[in-house]
């Protein structure tokens, strides 16, 4: 008993092992890159903080939450901005936050956003980070007086 196939089925099993072995020679699959480990959100700490102009400041904290294990990471790298990063929005004069989310103000009375930006993939440096990357962050809020 001899079984025929047409060239549709015969292009379409070929196809199929050419990209499994694709696949396989590059190492990886479809599947380990859907499940690496990403950043999924970014939980900033206090939520909402007063702080005095000339005062000490206030320390924030960011958290970042993962799709799998270790899931919390407290103090992700992450990149402190006043208000959205990437944006040109215009900071106001006389308030702060550095590169470790210490926060001051100095003649800047009112109430600003604090955000902890951090790329998607933990592996990647934040000095690579873009507006055009995958990025998650968190907010906080931060009054002055």
């Amino acid at each position: 008993m001899t079984k025929s196939f047409t060239v549709s089925q015969i292009t379409k099993v070929f196809l199929v092992l050419a990209i499994a072995t694709s696949l396989a020679s590059c190492g990886g699959s479809m599947m380990t890159s859907m499940t690496a480990r990403q950043l999924q959100s970014i939980v900033v700490a206090p939520a909402n903080a007063t702080a005095t102009n000339g005062g000490p400041g206030v320390q924030f904290t960011a958290t970042g939450m993962y799709n799998m294990a270790p899931m919390n990471v407290m103090s992700p790298p992450a990149m402190w901005s006043i208000g959205m990063a990437f944006t040109a929005a215009p900071v106001p004069a006389g308030v702060t936050v550095d590169a470790n989310g210490m926060a001051h103000c100095s003649g800047f009375v009112g109430t600003i956003m604090i955000e902890a930006t951090a790329p998607m993939d933990p592996s990647m440096p934040l000095s690579k980070m873009t507006m055009m990357t995958s990025n998650v962050a968190g907010m906080a809020q931060l009054t002055c007086s």
